[in-house]
């Protein structure tokens, strides 16, 4: 049978977007593999929630809702007010089926051809061809390492590469893959570029509840003058582990919510009895969150020790997320090499830091989303490939 050339019938920008992002490609065929590539939560959801969903539907919760279901946004907004932030349900609240989707929404709304989104280096990589495919012009603001080895947002490098062009910032905080958690001087002077410069934030929070120690969660919405200047992402993927349920939501003032709102993405923004279970999350789902938490930490505590062990590793405790982001550089390979070989050899998948920017480079990513026992055979297979390479 011949094969139809379709290149011919697609949107220019769809071609030039080149491969699906590594962390999305398929496994290779090999046995045993532990896959420490995607962020994908290793937990299943407890029996209430498909007890909710199974409720909804019940209920005659199974026709169009255009706007959303309505008690799913009292709760968002119940939700983030903890944040000092007032949200009026109605007119402020966008449920969308994930992050991915409510950052491709935001984007549809406002980026036109040859508008330059900044994105931070290193930076999770989903931002880029969201950008590329509406003709955005992307921007590295390259991070800084402090005297500790963490990744932090270095204000003068964004302050450098802000022009007259400039329409978004978008900021991962916590951030993905570094796992900083931007603090309050930090956001205070972006947000003082924002105004100065007339640009937007998109901020992409979801990771907020996996911060570690004493740091918190700062919302730029809630600093002074970023409510009309600010677009918050928000996903159930992590917080409540629904990579594959789709769940998410967009907070934005009432005039940017309504120009979102406009963008043709279809009927219903989420299945509606996903949203009766996620209203239920959002105020009686904690443990379950909570019990993540714990296990992520045990994770954490465990891996952060035996990298550290390891001649030609370095790793920081990260401050949050369940993402580890440890420097390779001493192994003279690059981070591509470094994760091929890894991969090869050992069967341990990890993701090449230069894929989140060139300031990634030396780095690799690991995402602690198996359990215990798997990521001890993952350090020691990573331990058995560094004796061979540091040799």
């Amino acid at each position: 049978m011949m094969v139809m050339d379709v290149s011919k019938y697609a949107r220019r920008e769809l071609l030039q977007l080149g491969e699906r992002p590594a962390t999305r490609a398929p496994l290779p065929k090999m046995e045993n593999i532990i896959n420490l590539g995607a962020g994908d939560p290793d937990f299943n959801q407890p029996r209430i929630v498909m007890e909710k969903i199974v409720e909804a539907m019940e209920k005659g919760y199974t026709h169009y809702m255009f706007e959303g279901l309505p008690e799913f946004k009292r709760a968002v907004a119940e939700y983030y007010s903890k944040y000092g932030v007032k949200i009026d349900p109605d007119t402020q609240v966008i449920p969308t089926s994930g992050g991915g989707p409510a950052i491709f929404h935001i984007l549809a709304a406002l980026i036109n051809p040859g508008d330059e989104v900044i994105i931070f280096d290193p930076a999770y990589q989903g931002y880029l061809n969201p950008i590329r495919y509406f003709g955005g012009v992307i921007v590295r603001a390259k991070m800084k390492k402090d005297e500790k080895g963490y990744f932090r947002p270095d204000i003068e490098n964004l302050k450098n590469v802000i022009t007259e062009k400039t329409k978004l910032l978008i900021i991962c905080n916590p951030d993905n893959p570094t796992g900083c958690v931007f603090n309050e001087e930090e956001l205070n002077r972006i947000a003082e570029l924002s105004k100065k410069h007339d640009f937007l934030i998109l901020s992409d929070e979801i990771y907020n509840e996996f911060i570690w120690g004493d740091r918190n969660h700062i919302a730029i919405m809630g600093l002074e003058g970023m409510m009309e200047r600010t677009i918050v992402a928000m996903s159930f993927s992590k917080m409540f582990a629904w990579t594959g349920c789709r769940l998410g939501y967009i907070i934005a003032s009432p005039e940017m919510a309504n120009l979102i709102s406009r963008v043709p993405l279809g009927i219903s923004p989420a299945p509606v009895p996903f949203q009766y279970a996620g209203a239920y999350l959002l105020r009686e789902g904690w443990e379950f969150n909570k019990m993540m938490r714990r296990e992520y930490e045990k994770r954490i505590d465990y891996c952060v020790k035996r990298l550290n062990e390891i001649p030609g590793i370095r790793c920081v405790y990260p401050e949050a997320t369940f993402y580890l982001f440890p420097e390779i550089s001493e192994t003279k390979l690059n981070s591509v090499e470094y994760a091929k070989r890894l991969m090869a050899e050992e069967g341990v998948r990890v993701v090449a830091g230069s894929t989140f920017g060139s300031m990634g480079e030396g780095h690799i990513r690991l995402a602690l989303v198996v359990p215990m026992e798997k990521l001890v055979e993952a350090m020691d297979r990573i331990e058995k490939f560094h004796k061979k390479i540091m040799k």
